[in-house]
């Protein structure tokens, strides 16, 4: 009679169930597909974005210049002289033609030097060339004729095509200055003809107008 003697060793199962290391091609295929499309998600929003952060940086641009602009106005205007003060029978701020646009005037303080008097400085801003030109003279102890030397230009806003200007009146509202309404009002009850009040604006608003038609309207206050 024959015995069968076990080794101890465990002879390799044939039912499948010892799973095999590894990815089958399907899987492969799966996994490669996901990434593909997430990928291509992820490329094509940062293409948008890249091409939004393009198209919006000149606009972007143009915007702060605007700012700029308008903030040193601000600045120039709330400086405007008082007429009392300086002994003055005329406005401050005047709006003139220069090269057949309109121009802003305004006789404001100077910057304030240290171990020096106050001193005044006459600012102007025009078009000239698709530009918003800024002019200021030296600071004077007077009001008076500005030599041409004196005067400092600088280009504070590009691509402008037009400048437009309009001061508030008591009891009339915004006019422009070219208008056959542009006439001086009746003083305001309790108001002296010739005083302060009829010779300094309280607002101004200014308009500019872009080369490629778009306007931007700012209301300034005056002092």
């Amino acid at each position: 009679m024959m015995r069968v003697v076990s080794t101890g060793a465990n002879p390799p199962r044939r039912d499948g169930s010892r799973r095999r290391a590894g990815f089958t091609l399907l899987e492969l295929l799966v996994a490669i597909t996901i990434l593909a499309t997430v990928s291509l998600i992820a490329w094509r929003g940062l293409d948008t974005l890249v091409s939004t952060r393009s198209r919006l940086e000149p606009e972007g641009e143009q915007i702060r210049a605007l700012l700029t602009a308008f903030g040193q106005l601000d600045r120039d205007l709330a400086q405007t002289i008082n007429p009392t003060l300086f002994a003055l029978s005329v406005s401050p701020i005047t709006v003139t033609t220069i090269g057949g646009q309109p121009a802003l005037s305004i006789t404001r303080l100077a910057p304030v030097e240290d171990n020096k008097p106050t001193a005044l400085q006459v600012i102007g801003y025009r078009v000239e060339d698709g530009y918003l030109v800024r002019s200021a003279s030296q600071p004077m102890r007077g009001r008076g004729a500005v030599a041409a030397e004196e005067i400092t230009n600088v280009r504070v806003l590009g691509n402008v095509k037009s400048f437009r200007i309009r001061v508030y009146r008591d009891g009339l509202g915004w006019i422009d200055p070219f208008s056959s309404d542009a006439t001086q009002p009746p003083p305001a009850p309790g108001t002296v003809p010739g005083s302060v009040a009829s010779l300094v604006p309280p607002g101004i608003e200014v308009t500019v107008e872009r080369n490629d038609g778009k306007q931007y309207r700012k209301v300034l206050l005056v002092g």
